[in-house]
């Protein structure tokens, strides 16, 4: 098979090879190439040894932070492009890392380390597609397996089960029957892994085409040696396999989809901690998800109406109402009242209403030059808002000053 490879790889691989040396693009990027997708980058590895490359790109900037593990990263014209040389780790002790990681000439050592075999093809023009795994072929047959044993593979790196999901909510695959069984059956590794590379995987798999995959997390017990989910009611869980489905029509925003996940969870009554806080999230985040689920959580749109919204938009973020609202009409098919907020929410903006005290006619100085000091300023400020909420019109300088003169 032929893959177009851009010019600038295209110019690497054949540099290396005026050298005397092997290379090949690696990975996912020949795996979307041959799926009919855009690679997102192109990882190249060879058989120059590390200082090679170094000395044939030398009219190049080279990036030698990855050096100990093999890896030069080559600057061309603002593109940086990741060379790594074939290798071979030692053993993994801690279902995270190798002991050691050897260097070594044979593309096959270097392939037969890879976690999938989807993921464990190398392509150059000179050779065309080297699979030696069957990648190719379970690609066509549209499934994700481990190269070489399963249990060696993710007893090497424990993340490889999320991975192993994750591939399969990105691309609609299948986890192939041995290796989703290998996954039930060491779960327990998980434990090992840091909640960093499980949240940037985990990620990845709410933000895919297919979040609903998450249901492996549960029927695998990773998230039970996580601490997440300790839920055992067959019962229930079944509901959660029946309506996990509503995250796909929740747009591609993590935020949202992280607040309809917890949202599922507390409804269903499943016991499970929050997969927001107890994953690593910014305090953004975190802030938001909290903000929109205790809304879901507590103000129906049916309910709403001008002076609610607005007393809402005083609190928080108005982009935050707006996706608690989509969240909303998604959870409650509720169509029509997402319609007529949306237009009272047009209204207040067209209007120019005032909904916050910054925008309130009066300040902090116009209501202490009526001799009020202190803690009277705010309580008086508030109850401007109120009253400005309440009635719009009345938001006028002269208006609210007699409405301080009034204030007891």
């Amino acid at each position: 098979m032929k893959i177009n490879l851009p010019p600038k790889v295209e110019y690497i691989i054949n540099k290396i090879y005026e050298n005397n040396y092997e290379a090949y693009i690696v990975g996912g990027c020949v795996r979307d190439a041959i799926l009919g997708l855009k690679p997102h980058d192109y990882d190249i590895t060879t058989s120059a040894p590390p200082d090679a490359i170094i000395d044939i790109f030398k009219d190049f900037r080279c990036i030698e932070t990855g050096i100990q593990h093999g890896t030069v990263s080559i600057v061309i014209e603002k593109d940086i492009y990741e060379i790594t040389t074939y290798r071979i780790e030692g053993e993994y002790k801690d279902h995270r890392r190798p002991e050691s990681v050897d260097f070594t000439n044979k593309l096959e050592e270097d392939l037969k380390r890879r976690d999938f075999t989807i993921n464990a093809m190398a392509y150059n023009e000179k050779e065309g597609l080297i699979d030696l795994f069957g990648g190719k072929e379970d690609i066509e047959s549209r499934v994700i397996r481990t190269v070489g044993n399963t249990y060696d593979r993710f007893n090497e790196d424990g993340l490889r089960m999320i991975r192993a999901i994750r591939f399969s909510s990105k691309l609609d695959f299948q986890i192939e029957e041995d290796t989703l069984k290998a996954i039930y059956d060491n779960a327990n590794i998980i434990k090992d892994i840091s909640l960093e590379r499980i949240t940037d995987e985990f990620t990845k798999i709410i933000l895919s085409d297919n979040p609903e995959n998450i249901i492996y997390l549960f029927k695998t017990k990773i998230l039970k040696y996580l601490n997440i989910s300790n839920e055992e009611n067959e019962h229930k869980l079944l509901k959660l396999y029946k309506k996990i489905n509503i995250l796909k029509k929740i747009d591609k925003n993590l935020v949202k989809r992280l607040v309809v996940l917890d949202y599922l969870m507390e409804d269903l009554q499943i016991n499970t901690k929050s997969f927001c806080t107890t994953l690593i999230y910014s305090k953004k985040i975190i802030k938001n998800h909290d903000t929109i689920l205790e809304l879901l959580k507590n103000v129906k749109i049916e309910r709403l109406d001008k002076f609610m919204i607005k007393k809402i938009l005083n609190k928080i973020d108005k982009n935050l109402f707006e996706e608690y609202l989509d969240i909303s009409r998604v959870i409650y098919k509720d169509e029509k009242n997402f319609i007529k907020i949306i237009d009272i929410l047009k209204e207040i903006e067209e209007n120019n209403e005032c909904y916050n005290i910054k925008n309130l006619k009066v300040n902090g100085k116009d209501i202490m030059s009526l001799g009020y000091k202190n803690k009277e300023i705010g309580e008086i400020l508030t109850y401007l808002l109120e009253e400005v909420i309440k009635n719009p019109k009345i938001n006028q300088k002269e208006l609210l000053m007699e409405k301080i003169k009034k204030y007891s």
